[in-house]
């Protein structure tokens, strides 16, 4: 099996918070992958060798600055009522709703889910995070989310 259900999920309560307002259909996507098959997603998405955002070698697409567009701070936007993921970044990003999308955190933690609940509840999928990496399965266009007021938009190599 790939995943742990959400209910498994040592994070499990920040998609059940109020104030998120995730719905049962957008729940039902959400879907943390068990470490093993992490650690393939990460390989094959991130990096065959850094383990974390934080470790990664000179000669990865992540650490080439060739890749990266420009940034946006998203602190505001966190901060707000507003739910849906900022314009700026879905302008961005402009995929399918049914696109898969991997939420990176380390080698061993990431969520899978859709790209439309993702854009419904961005904020539960950084509640808790320091760094996250946004990537959508057979996209180019990427999201990392570097600190607590700065996402950077680029594109994989």
């Amino acid at each position: 099996m790939n995943y742990q259900a959400l209910s498994d999920y040592p994070l499990s309560w920040v998609y059940n918070r109020a104030d998120m307002a995730i719905s049962d259909d957008d729940k039902a996507t959400i879907k943390p992958l068990v470490r093993q098959y992490a650690n393939q997603v990460w390989q094959r998405e991130v990096s065959a060798e850094a383990i974390d955002l934080e470790r990664l070698e000179a000669n990865e697409w992540l650490a080439n600055k060739a890749n990266w567009h420009g940034s946006v701070n998203w602190e505001t936007a966190f901060d707000s009522d507003e739910l849906q993921l900022p314009a700026e970044l879905a302008d961005y990003l402009n995929w399918d709703p049914n696109t898969i999308v991997y939420v990176c955190y380390d080698a061993d933690h990431i969520i899978e889910t859709r790209y439309g609940a993702f854009r419904r509840s961005w904020k539960a999928f950084l509640f808790a995070a320091e760094q996250a990496l946004i990537v959508g399965r057979r996209r180019n266009e990427v999201l990392w989310f570097v600190d607590e007021s700065k996402v950077k938009l680029g594109n994989k190599a």
